[in-house]
C-alpha cells in the first residue's frame, strides 16, 4: 500500500519537480526516512516509487503538445447557449481532444444533436489573475453530416434527459438531469447559487454516491430475484458462487453502463474506478482498504492523464473522498463509547460532513473565493433530504422509464424535490450562510495542506514524542494558514491598487482606492472584468468610467451592468445609452475639461474633450473625443488617455501634463505620438494595453523607440496583467502576470512567488 501511495504521490510532485526540485527532494527524503527504522527495504522500495513517478510526470509533461491552435473535428452538437456550444468531439486531428468536449463559438447557428465536421481556432488566453481557463474554438467553416456520430449511449442520455424535461417542473428538470447524467447546463442561475451557498453543490456532480445507490438498489433487486429462483438451480449454482456474489456480478455491467450513460468526468471515473474494486474485492472475499481504493483509482486516472491534477473537479473528488476515510478511520477509535445508535450515526454524519467541507476549504477559497457556513447542517438537512429520498426515488422511475417508456409519479418527485429546494433555498437566505472571501496566495494552501499532511503521516507512521512533535506543529502550519491571508488583507487594505488587465487589443483598468473601486473601460465583452472583480470578492463600483463608445472599450458595459451594483457612471458626453438595461436612479456624469471630481483623498481632474473642441462627425472622430483625465490618491499622478489622438493630446494645457505613470494612448499607435506631450509629462512608466499579434501592429515601433528614451515600459500583450500598487508615503512597487510566473529550477525564486497576492 505505501508503495502505491509513493507512486502516485511521485507523479503529483512531478508535475512541479522542474519548478521546485530541492523541495520535492526533500519532501521525498522526509517520507523516505519515515519508513527506514521500520523497513529498510519498504523505504527503498518507497523512494524508487517516489522517482518512478516523478519521471514518469516528467517525461509526459516533456513530450506533450504544449499548444495547438488550428483544430478540425468531427463530432455532433450536445446544448448550446446562445452562439456557444457544447460540441462533442468523436474524431479528431487532434488526439489530445478525441472523445472529449470543446466550447465552440458560430455566428451560423448550429442544430443541437446533429453531427458536424467543424474547422476552428482557438481564441488567445490572456494572461489575468483568477482568470479561469476555459478556452472557446472560433469556427471558420463548419458542414452538416448526414451520418451520426452519436454512440448509443450518448443517445441514451439524451432520452433520459428528454423524458426528464418534458415531465418534471422546470424548476427541478435541470438539476434532476445534472444529478442523473451530469449535464448541468439547464439549471437555473438562483438554484445553483442556493446549492453554492449551502454547499451542496457537490451533489450536482456524478459522484460515488450515486454509484453507491444505485449499486445498492440492483444489488437488492438481485438478491432477492436469485433467492427465489428454483431450489435445484439454485443449489446448483451456490457450489461455485454465493448468491450475494452473484449478485454482485450481474451489478458490473449495470455500473459500466451507468458510467458510460453518464457525462465523463473525473468525480465520475474515480468513482467507477472505486466501485468495480470494492465489487472485485467482494468476490474474491478480500476486505478492500478505502485509501488503497481511492489510491489506486487516483492513479490509474494520473497515469493515463497526469494533468488532470490541475483540474478542481478532480482535487475536490478526491480531497473529500480522501477527508471523509480519515475521519472514518479516526471515528472508530471511540465509536464504541456511544452505544446511542441514532447519536452515533447522528455524529458520524455530522464529522462526515465537517471533514469533507474543511479538507475541500481552501481549494474553494482559492478557486471561487466563497465558504459555506452552514455545509454541515445543510448535509444533514436539505442534502439529506435530496440525497436519501429525492434521487433514489427518481432514479428508481428513471430506470422504470427505460424499461416501460413510461415515468411513474412525476407529482410525487414534484412535491418532494419542491420541498427540498424550498428548505434549501430558506437555508441559503440566511445572511452568512456563506461568506465571500478575498483572494489567499497559493502558499497559504499549501501551508494548509502541508498541515493536513503532517497530521496524517504522524498518525499512521509515527508514535510518541514524535507524534506530539509533529502534531504542535501541524498546529501551528494551520494557524498560519489562517493568520496570514488576515494580515495580508488588513496590510493592503489602505494602499492604492491599479490593475490593467489583459483585454487583447482593448482596454479596462480597476482603481482600488481606500475610498472604493474605479472601473475604467471594460474591454470588448467585459468578461475578464467581471471574473476579476467577483475573484477580488467586490460586489459594487463606485463609478464606471466611459472614456468613448467604441467597442474595445465600452463593449462589455451591459454585463458590467447586470453583474454589480453600480452607483454612477462618468463619460465623455457623447454617449446614449439604451435606457431599458440602465439601474434606477443611477447618476450618469457628463464630463468635460476642468471638471474635479474629489472622493476622500481621491480626485480626477478631467482634461479633454471640452465644448470647443468640435468634429464633424461623432463615429469618425470618436478617438479625439477620448475622454482624458489625471488620477491621484497619495503622491503619484496617472494620467489617463484612452485612444486620444495627436489632434486632441495637441490640445491639453501642459502645465497639467507632468505626471509618473501614463496609459499610453490609442494601444501605442504611431498615430497617437506626439514626442512634445512626452517631454512635458515626463512620465517614469508607461503602459501599453494591446493585443498580442493584433492586426494594427500595435504598438508600433516608432512608439517604443520612442518611449525608450522617456519611461520604463509595460505591454499587457508581452507582460499580461500589470498592477501598479502605491502606498501612503508614495513608494511604487510594480508586477506582472509574466514576473509572476514560475521559472524552472529556481526553488527560492518559486517559493516566494507563491505568497506573492495580487
Amino acid at each position: 500500500m505505501p508503495v502505491i501511495l509513493s507512486l502516485l504521490f511521485g507523479i503529483v510532485l512531478g508535475q512541479i519537480f522542474i519548478y521546485f526540485p530541492l523541495t520535492v527532494t526533500l519532501v521525498s527524503l522526509v517520507i523516505f526516512l519515515s519508513f527506514l527504522k521500520r523497513n529498510k527495504f519498504l523505504a527503498i522500495l518507497i523512494v524508487l516509487s517516489l522517482v518512478s513517478g516523478i519521471s514518469y510526470s516528467n517525461h509526459i509533461n516533456s513530450n506533450k503538445q504544449q499548444k495547438f491552435r488550428d483544430i478540425t473535428a468531427i463530432g455532433y452538437i450536445k446544448n448550446a447557449n446562445q452562439n456557444i456550444y457544447n460540441f462533442r468531439i468523436v474524431e479528431s486531428n487532434k488526439t489530445e481532444l478525441k472523445n472529449t468536449n470543446l466550447k465552440v463559438y458560430s455566428r451560423e447557428t448550429l442544430q443541437e444533436g446533429k453531427s458536424y465536421l467543424i474547422e476552428c481556432v482557438y481564441g488567445k488566453t490572456y494572461k489575468n489573475p483568477y482568470q479561469s481557463e476555459n478556452p472557446i474554438c472560433y469556427v471558420k467553416n463548419t458542414q452538416l453530416l448526414s451520418k451520426s456520430y452519436k454512440t448509443r449511449f450518448d443517445e441514451l442520455r439524451g432520452r433520459i434527459n428528454t423524458k426528464i424535461e418534458e415531465t418534471i417542473s422546470e424548476n427541478l428538470s435541470g438539476s434532476l438531469i445534472a444529478m442523473t447524467t451530469g449535464e448541468r447546463v439547464s439549471i437555473p442561475d438562483e438554484i445553483k447559487d442556493d446549492f453554492r451557498k449551502t454547499g451542496l453543490i457537490h451533489i450536482l456532480s456524478i459522484s460515488g454516491a450515486h454509484f453507491s445507490l444505485l449499486f445498492t438498489i440492483f444489488f437488492i433487486v438481485f438478491k432477492f430475484i436469485f433467492k427465489r429462483l428454483p431450489y435445484t438451480l439454485l443449489v446448483r449454482l451456490t457450489i461455485y458462487i454465493k448468491p450475494s456474489q452473484l449478485s454482485i456480478l450481474f451489478c458490473f455491467p449495470v455500473i459500466l453502463g451507468y458510467y458510460l450513460i453518464v457525462e465523463p468526468n473525473y468525480p465520475s471515473t474515480r468513482s467507477f474506478i472505486m466501485a468495480t474494486l470494492f465489487m472485485t474485492g467482494v468476490l474474491s472475499e478480500r476486505k478492500s482498504i478505502w485509501i488503497f481504493t481511492v489510491s489506486f483509482a487516483c492513479l490509474i486516472i494520473l497515469i493515463f492523464q497526469p494533468d488532470a491534477i490541475k483540474d478542481v473537479s478532480f482535487q475536490l473528488s478526491f480531497l473529500a473522498t480522501a477527508g471523509i476515510g480519515f475521519i472514518s478511520d479516526i471515528y472508530k477509535h471511540f465509536k464504541d463509547k456511544i452505544h446511542n445508535k441514532v447519536l452515533a450515526y447522528i455524529l458520524l454524519s455530522f464529522l462526515v460532513s465537517v471533514s469533507a467541507t474543511l479538507i475541500t476549504a481552501p481549494v474553494i477559497i482559492y478557486k471561487f473565493h466563497y465558504l459555506s457556513l452552514i455545509g454541515s447542517v445543510a448535509n444533514l438537512t436539505a442534502g439529506l433530504l435530496i440525497g436519501m429520498v429525492l434521487f433514489p426515488l427518481h432514479i428508481c422511475f428513471v430506470a422504470f422509464f427505460l424499461i416501460t417508456g413510461t415515468y411513474p409519479l412525476p407529482e410525487l418527485i414534484d412535491f418532494i424535490g419542491t420541498v427540498s429546494f424550498k428548505l434549501m433555498h430558506v437555508l441559503a437566505s440566511f445572511n452568512y450562510s456563506s461568506i465571500l472571501i478575498p483572494p489567499v496566495s497559493q502558499g497559504v494552501v499549501v501551508i494548509f495542506y502541508l498541515s493536513i499532511f503532517i497530521v496524517l503521516l504522524s498518525y499512521y507512521c509515527f508514535k510518541g514524542k514524535l507524534m506530539k512533535l509533529c502534531y504542535g506543529l501541524s498546529i501551528l502550519l494551520f494557524l498560519s494558514s489562517i493568520l496570514i491571508p488576515i494580515a495580508t488583507f488588513i496590510k493592503e487594505k489602505e494602499n492604492l491598487k491599479m490593475t490593467f488587465l489583459d483585454v487583447g487589443q482593448a482596454e479596462s483598468t480597476v482603481l482600488e482606492t481606500p475610498s472604493g473601486v474605479f472601473l475604467v473601460d471594460t474591454g470588448k465583452t467585459g468578461w475578464e472584468i467581471t471574473q476579476f472583480l467577483r475573484a477580488k470578492g467586490i460586489n459594487e463600483i463606485n463609478a464606471l468610467i466611459i472614456t468613448h463608445e467604441q467597442k474595445d472599450h465600452a463593449g462589455g458595459f451591459e454585463r458590467v451592468i447586470k453583474n454589480f451594483k453600480l452607483n454612477e457612471i462618468w463619460d465623455n458626453g457623447y454617449i446614449e445609452y439604451n435606457k431599458q438595461i440602465l439601474p434606477d436612479k443611477i447618476v450618469i456624469r457628463h464630463l468635460a475639461r476642468g471638471d474635479i471630481l474629489q472622493i476622500d483623498n481621491c480626485s480626477f481632474t478631467v482634461l479633454h474633450p471640452y465644448s470647443e473642441f468640435w468634429k464633424s462627425s461623432l463615429s469618425r472622430y470618436s478617438n479625439e473625443l477620448s475622454l482624458i483625465f489625471k488620477f491621484k490618491c497619495f503622491n503619484k499622478n496617472y494620467l489617463f488617455t484612452s485612444d486620444a489622438g495627436k489632434q486632441s493630446i495637441k490640445t491639453l494645457p501642459v502645465q497639467y501634463l507632468k505626471t509618473d505613470i501614463v496609459k499610453i494612448p490609442h494601444h501605442g499607435s504611431k498615430y497617437s505620438l506626439l514626442r512634445e506631450f512626452y517631454d512635458n509629462a515626463k512620465p517614469e512608466f508607461c503602459i501599453i494595453s494591446t493585443g498580442k499579434d493584433n492586426p494594427y501592429g500595435h504598438p508600433h515601433s516608432v512608439v517604443i523607440t520612442a518611449l525608450e528614451k522617456h519611461c520604463n515600459i509595460f505591454r499587457t500583450d508581452n507582460d499580461g496583467a500589470i498592477q501598479i500598487k502605491e502606498k501612503k508615503d508614495g513608494t511604487l512597487t510594480i508586477q506582472t502576470m509574466k514576473s509572476l510566473e514560475f521559472k524552472p529550477y529556481r526553488d527560492w525564486e518559486n517559493l516566494k512567488k507563491l505568497f506573492i497576492l495580487w
